[in-house]
């Protein structure tokens, strides 16, 4: 009998925080046959810098060199996620019927509130009403760094052969992709990699929290 496949659900609220928080987590998932489904919570698009800015495009390339298939956009508006109802979010990926084993979502110290309330509605879907559902938090570099609470890791995934492919990803995000010292840099993001290793053994890692974990549903 052939084994099924376990799900992943990455839940993340914007185009882009896919690969910063887990894009090396991505990769090796697929690599170990899982099956990967990339859900962003906003349309894609930034309204907050003076100018709209759509990443909707990059965010299938990125998609596509981290190896997922499976990718949406639920066209939630960006900064606008606290004037919907939490149901509301919660439905929209629930209306996907994903069925995931394991999700990776933002972390709760987040200082973006569209970050934190993407959190509670993965707890949400999360609950383990019909099979366990684990949870991980990840952490976005500067929204996590600048909020004055400090992201306390517990888990560790060795990425030492995947960050090259990491920052590859990010760097199709036109609009994000930044100058060193901005963590949204490749340099940035490989020194981040390089200090999580340091914490965890690897020589490069991506880090997160358990918020919920299962036997067999995790990496």
């Amino acid at each position: 009998m052939k084994k099924k496949s376990k799900l992943a659900l990455i839940l993340v609220a914007h185009a882009d925080d896919e690969t910063l928080g887990a894009g090396g987590t991505i990769i090796k998932l697929i690599e170990k046959g899982w099956i990967v489904n990339v859900v962003v919570l906003s349309d894609g698009k930034l309204t907050v810098r003076g100018k709209e800015q759509d990443n909707s495009k990059d965010f299938k390339s990125a998609c596509k060199i981290l190896g997922v298939n499976k990718f949406s956009l639920l066209n939630f508006k960006d900064q606008k996620f606290d004037m919907v109802p939490i149901a509301d979010l919660a439905n929209a990926v629930n209306d996907l019927n994903i069925q995931p084993d394991l999700i990776i979502t933002h972390h709760e110290t987040d200082l973006n509130n569209d970050h934190v309330l993407t959190n509670q509605v993965a707890k949400i879907i999360g609950r383990p009403k019909t099979k366990p559902i684990s949870i991980l938090g990840c952490e976005i570099p500067n929204t996590s760094f600048w909020n004055g609470k400090t992201f306390m890791p517990n888990y560790y995934v060795d990425i030492s052969e995947h960050i090259n492919k990491k920052i590859e990803a990010f760097s199709k995000y036109r609009n994000e992709i930044q100058d060193y010292p901005h963590p949204w840099s490749k340099k940035g993001l490989k020194l981040l990699a390089e200090y999580h290793g340091m914490q965890s053994g690897f020589k490069y890692a991506e880090a997160f929290y358990i918020i919920r974990g299962y036997e067999n549903r995790l990496l």
